[in-house]
């Protein structure tokens, strides 16, 4: 393991840092700890500071997902987690992809863009069998559907068709989308109040080595999302922002 003395940042009180791979919010006095790739020195540790949106207090997890631009589908992506003294420790670091258009404030359904912000996750799913999920795991099975038509009484739901009347024009067959859908980690983006045209699906979820970027979701290799299913529980958070924000 690389030293690490050097690599203890205080962060502000109440405010999401983001440093240059990887972000961080908790109150004062909280020790970081960088490891791996995030804390090599050719990649500097300039920090930014974000918009100032607070973090739970019950939070332990923390999944940063800092984009190159809000036009760039290129992301670098942290998993950090608190110990029982207060430090937090980054566990990996790792580049990943968002939006064909890069990210946006205002997320519209097709816009191919990725919405910034704070989000929990709302449920876990996958293709491949649980792979010992904390939360709530749904292995796909055919007829599942994520539904994206804004005029659907469905929209920005799981459902499946053999046990409703599949009356939506568009929506995803999960079964299909091999491999990004191995295991997926579904955000609470428009989850509850499903505004018609406000987005829908977006997920974090694995890489497919034919594409460089999402419709809109976060993908990063399958070991890292495996890894996020086995790990994270319901207070574990996810930020999404620019670096130059």
């Amino acid at each position: 393991m690389k030293t690490i003395g050097k690599k203890l940042i205080r962060v502000t009180v109440m405010a999401i840092v983001l440093l240059m791979t990887g972000i961080l919010a908790m109150a004062d006095n909280t020790q970081v700890i960088l490891i791996g790739d995030a804390a090599k020195e050719e990649r500097g540790v300039q920090k930014e500071r974000m918009d100032g949106i607070p973090l739970p207090e019950e939070t332990r997890q923390l999944v940063i997902v800092a984009g190159s631009g809000m036009d760039s589908s290129l992301v670098d992506v942290s998993y950090l987690k608190r110990n029982e003294n207060g430090v937090w420790k980054e566990e990996f670091c790792v580049p990943g992809f968002c939006g064909y258009y890069g990210m946006t404030d205002d997320k519209k359904e097709g816009d191919r863009r990725t919405p910034t912000g704070m989000y929990s996750f709302v449920s876990v799913f996958g293709i491949l069998p649980d792979p010992g999920s904390r939360m709530a795991y749904r292995q796909v099975e055919d007829g599942d559907f994520w539904v994206d038509d804004s005029n659907s009484r469905y929209y920005n739901q799981l459902v499946n068709a053999r046990e409703v009347v599949p009356e939506w024009n568009s929506a995803e067959e999960l079964i299909r989308i091999e491999p990004s859908y191995h295991y997926v980690l579904a955000l609470d983006y428009n989850t509850a109040e499903r505004v018609p045209g406000k987005g829908s699906a977006i997920f974090l979820h694995g890489t497919d080595p034919r594409k460089t970027w999402t419709e809109g979701c976060i993908a990063i290799p399958e070991e890292q999302v495996k890894l996020l299913v086995q790990e994270l529980d319901s207070t574990a958070r996810i930020v999404i922002q620019p670096k130059n924000r």
